[in-house]
């Protein structure tokens, strides 16, 4: 049995009817969250309910939930799909009429569930550079807006250049982040990422990285990825991804040892649960 959360009502999936003068569907106007799943319980739950608080403000919705009865409700939710290991996405757009002007700003929240596995040590990829579209240095790039329009043309451009992902550039031409993570770099014994203030997401496991490591935030070209002796992916669904190769106008070949070691970590953490 697959049940969904959908404005104050649970509901077998097959059931669910989105009207096609939904917002999101039509102007982008909402967002999501993924959380990943451990042992019944969302994990890094904070990080992800203050960036569902920020979207909202972001987005000029209005959003009243408290993170205990939040956490609650997904609790009941994943309990009601009988998951141990998986996810939730959580889809909040703006509800009402209107076409650019809306006619309100409450909302509409729909959650889904569906199970997967623990955090486990992913395999290295390999790494290309999408340069065809570029995002904006605002705030709209720092959440995970309905519009994922760069990710997905970036997502085919590395499927056609046979690699896993995709590096993204912003208007000033500077690496932000990949397809669907965070970006980090190791260059003698030191930790870099993009700022958010370059227009990456602000992910939740690179606030987790940011926590558990000293980590410089500064802004990054492809020189400095074509020099690093490491580069790591993170998102909350995989955790930490290790790049192999990186294919630009030479073949480079890092190492994956601190990736792994971080993954290691974030693995332990997750026992706990």
């Amino acid at each position: 049995m697959n049940i969904v959360y959908y404005n104050s009502e649970f509901i077998r999936k097959e059931k669910l009817i989105l009207k096609s003068a939904n917002r999101a569907f039509n102007y982008g106007d909402g967002f999501f969250e993924t959380i990943k799943i451990i042992n019944s319980k969302p994990f890094n739950f904070s990080a992800h309910f203050l960036r569902c608080c920020l979207a909202c403000k972001i987005l000029k919705f209005e959003f009243n939930a408290s993170k205990y009865n939040f956490i609650e409700l997904l609790l009941k939710l994943i309990e009601k799909n009988n998951i141990k290991n998986g996810s939730v996405k959580i889809h909040i757009s703006r509800s009402g009429d209107g076409k650019y002007l809306p006619s309100s700003l409450s909302t509409n929240i729909l959650i889904t569930a569906e199970k997967g596995s623990q955090f486990h040590q992913n395999l290295a990829i390999s790494l290309c550079v999408f340069n065809e579209e570029v995002k904006t240095k605002g705030k709209l790039s720092n959440i995970k807006s309905s519009n994922a329009l760069v990710s997905i043309l970036s997502a085919i451009y590395a499927k056609k250049s046979d690699c896993e992902n995709a590096i993204l550039l912003n208007t000033d031409e500077n690496v932000i982040e990949t397809t669907n993570s965070n970006i980090f770099i190791l260059k003698s014994n030191k930790f870099y990422t993009p700022p958010i203030t370059d227009g990456c997401v602000d992910g939740t496991m690179r606030k987790w990285i940011l926590q558990e490591e000293k980590v410089i935030e500064k802004s990054l070209s492809i020189s400095d990825i074509n020099q690093a002796d490491e580069v790591f992916l993170s998102n909350a669904l995989k955790g930490i991804t290790p790049v192999r190769i990186f294919s630009s106008n030479d073949t480079i070949e890092y190492k994956t040892t601190t990736a792994k070691e971080l993954q290691e970590k974030l693995f332990n953490l997750s026992l706990d649960l």
